[in-house]
């Protein structure tokens, strides 16, 4: 049975306190491992943090990987209660005058024949259900009107009817004072001439609500008409061509198809004036969104400095020194900033960051020239951008890049796409991208083949006519900054095969090995100490024994 501490009464020595002292030289080798799983333990921690801020990295970059987010356009009107401007990325800086002769409205029915009430007095007290029946665009709606339904009851049926294509129902009080103040009112909910309010009340589809023809068509007032916006867009069409409609027309007040990438919200005529706006590009907001990703950056290569460094006065070295992965991942990431990027050849403007502004220092982490970098916004914004960004050039109308993953490399490459009678992608002909054969998707989407430097590419096909034939040409793939750091974070950071994922797998394997070691020496050293408790406890015994001894000849002899 196990031993329990050594008194000494026998002995006077504290035994317990030796056995303490033992015990510390025995758990040295343990103090050891412990003092080794502390470090991986750290190691571990450090990770998570280099961890975190590849991932605010990868969001910084993730923000400026398309020129639709990096090159913010601006966008003014001379006259904001005309209309608003906005304007995406592809817009080209510029002036434009807009004249306005109408804007597109909705319609709008008032009931002439008012109510004495909302909720006493029915629509229908013919003793049996009626219906009430009205066409919007080109869509009709009948409503079941049961007896006793009062003209509140009536606006909820058509509300609340799942088959309304789009009509709203109200009541207005129109404040005279007279027997019958209250009034129905059908609103369209789509502006444009389509979208007209009928009541039908022909024999085919009748309206019968009432007693006679209380909620005929001719008992209604169009306060509203549905018509189209009518604008001009610096002068055109003119009226002097000869044009069947002199102005351009829209079902709605937001225009998104006149001027590429501008968006007009019209909001009232322009009283036979036209109206200026402005397109340009907002530098600050570029530059604001590139700072957002050095610092990013430099926030990453500082940690990463700390972690790996070695101080030579004090010999002390960072948690993540002997870290071959830690140490080669920020040379990894500077070498993005050095090298040309993906897809540019000698023919674009700009090749490397450093042409536009962006440089490394001495301790990896990057600066930007503000100077330099405006001027190359002003000399080329677009090739300012593909340093950055993921874009795309094709050398005909009829393709264009419709996505692309992680895996799409940049460069330039040919395809050949074979396509039917009706234009759509024929899987049995010559489907081939950067040399590989493509996968066809539907009508007309081609996929890069997997393990190619297109892997992920998407390319699609609008018909070109004279069909079947087939299509050549080449698609230059740029790969900017943005996109490499967000493509290879991914990579870094992938949660199934990531290089962070085996490098804290190894750790953990390393901890849970010291864990056991440490765990076989507890037992160990348990047996040990249990050993030591023994010896003693003998020791102090026979100390006993003999003193016992001693007394009792020391009495006998007295």
């Amino acid at each position: 049975m196990p031993v329990g501490n050594v008194t000494g009464l026998s002995s006077g020595l504290e035994w317990a306190e030796t056995v303490k002292l033992l015990m510390q030289i025995e758990r040295r080798p343990v103090d050891i491992i412990q003092s080794r799983k502390t470090t991986f333990q750290s190691q571990l921690t450090n990770w998570g943090a280099v961890e975190s801020k590849l991932n605010s990295l990868k969001s910084a970059a993730e923000g400026i990987d398309t020129p639709n987010e990096l090159l913010v356009k601006t966008a003014t009107s001379a006259n904001t209660d005309i209309l608003t401007v906005s304007a995406k990325a592809g817009a080209i800086p510029g002036s434009h005058s807009i004249l306005i002769n109408q804007i597109a409205t909705s319609a709008i029915l008032v009931h002439e024949t008012g109510w004495a009430d909302m909720n006493t007095t029915p629509v229908n007290n013919s003793g049996s259900a009626q219906s009430f029946s009205f066409q919007y665009g080109d869509e009709v709606l009948t409503v079941e009107v049961p007896h006793g339904t009062t003209l509140h009851g009536l606006a909820r049926l058509i509300n609340n009817n799942s088959d309304n294509p789009g009509v709203t129902a109200s009541i207005i009080n129109d404040g005279g004072g007279g027997a019958a103040p209250y009034h129905l009112v059908l609103t369209g909910q789509n502006t444009g001439e389509d979208y007209s309010i009928t009541i039908i009340d022909t024999i085919d589809n009748p309206t019968d609500l009432g007693t006679g023809d209380e909620f005929d068509m001719a008992e209604w007032e169009e306060t509203q008409t549905a018509q189209n916006a009518e604008l001009r867009v610096d002068g055109f069409p003119n009226p002097d061509w000869g044009w069947p409609n002199p102005w351009i027309e829209s079902a709605s007040n937001t225009i998104v198809d006149i001027i590429p990438d501008v968006t007009l919200y019209l909001k009232d005529d322009s009283g036979g004036q036209t109206v200026n706006i402005e397109v340009s590009l907002d530098k600050s907001a570029v530059k604001s969104k590139v700072s957002s990703l050095i610092s990013s950056f430099n926030d990453l290569v500082g940690l990463l400095n700390t972690l790996t460094s070695y101080n030579s006065e004090t010999k002390t070295a960072g948690p993540l020194a002997q870290d071959s992965f830690a140490k080669s991942l920020r040379g990894e990431l500077t070498a993005f900033i050095a090298s040309n990027i993906p897809g540019t050849t000698e023919n674009d403007v700009y090749r490397s960051l450093g042409q536009v502004g962006l440089s490394l220092t001495s301790g990896g982490k990057l600066k930007l020239d503000n100077t330099r970098f405006d001027n190359a916004l002003d000399d080329d914004a677009v090739a300012v951008a593909r340093l950055f960004c993921f874009d795309a050039e094709v050398s005909t109308s009829f393709i264009t890049v419709a996505g692309n993953s992680v895996d799409t490399q940049g460069g330039t490459f040919d395809f050949t796409l074979s396509y039917d009678a009706q234009g759509a992608l024929d899987p049995n002909g010559a489907n081939t991208i950067a040399g590989e054969n493509a996968t066809i998707h539907g009508r007309s989407l081609a996929a890069g083949a997997k393990g190619s430097p297109v892997e992920g590419l998407q390319l699609l096909l609008a018909n070109p006519g004279n069909g079947p034939n087939t299509l050549s040409g080449t698609v230059q793939i740029y790969k900017g900054l943005g996109a490499l750091l967000a493509s290879r974070i991914d990579e870094l950071t992938d949660s199934m095969d990531g290089r962070l994922k085996f490098t804290r797998d190894r750790i953990n394997d390393t901890i849970d090995n010291l864990n056991d070691r440490i765990a076989a020496w507890d037992k160990r050293l348990a047996a040990i100490e249990e050993n030591y408790n023994r010896r003693f406890q003998a020791m102090e015994t026979l100390i006993g024994q003999l003193r016992s001894t001693g007394n009792y000849l020391a009495s006998a002899l007295a």
